[in-house]
């Protein structure tokens, strides 16, 4: 009998080994399916933000400069009544549609400034349209829509984003194009104390100037 007990406890050590072998193993196992999950996760997440990046708005400042300043434009002075915050393409011909003058506004629904102009331009334009004076769109980069539109637009033409783009090099909205000479990068009046009546005093003037 005494002979036996080293062998008994030569098996259970072996077992018990085995067994300690085989927890091991079920234990990386675990964790090597946790990590591929994760980096599926994360992977999945990187494309997710790669498709994001790739969207309408992906270029566009939200946030105006403290001073707007258009770099790669040749301006000319504005030297008009009731003119005082917009400038001029230098030699640029008034575009038109239909023998009217095309104004844009460029925006995204996220901007604050953009927000705060909205309703002031949306309305004073839907005047003029009614009048059949000018033709205008106010496209939001995020939503792809013109909000001076009841349909809800999905695209925006890429003859009138290489506007935006002409205009605007750096990507700040909100971006004013009145008839394809007379531009503003960033609201005029926010803080100048006449606020949304001044905005919409300029922009009559704008269109009183474009219809001459």
């Amino acid at each position: 009998m005494d002979e036996n007990k080293p062998r008994l406890g030569s098996k259970f050590s072996f077992l018990m080994g085995l067994l300690a072998g085989f927890a091991l193993i079920g234990v990386i196992s675990l964790v090597g399916i946790i990590i591929v999950a994760t980096d599926s996760g994360q992977e999945e997440g990187g494309k997710i933000a790669a498709v994001a990046d790739n969207s309408a708005d992906s270029n566009i400042n939200q946030s105006q400069p403290a001073e707007p300043e258009v770099k790669g434009v040749a301006t000319e002075d504005v030297n008009l009544s009731g003119i005082t915050t917009f400038q001029a393409k230098q030699g640029a011909e008034i575009c038109q549609e239909n023998g009217k003058p095309i104004i844009y506004l460029f925006s995204t629904t996220g901007c604050p400034h953009c927000t705060w102009i909205k309703e002031t331009f949306d309305s004073t334009m839907k005047e003029y349209i009614n009048q059949g004076k000018v033709v205008a769109y106010h496209w939001e980069f995020d939503t792809s829509d013109n909000s001076l539109t009841s349909a809800v637009e999905t695209s925006i033409p890429a003859e009138q984003q290489a506007i935006y783009q002409e205009f605007n090099p750096e990507g700040y909205v909100p971006a004013f194009i009145f008839g394809c000479k007379y531009f503003r990068i960033g609201t005029g009046h926010e803080r100048d104390g006449s606020g949304l009546d001044g905005e919409k005093a300029e922009f009559e003037a704008l269109i009183a100037e474009l219809l001459k």
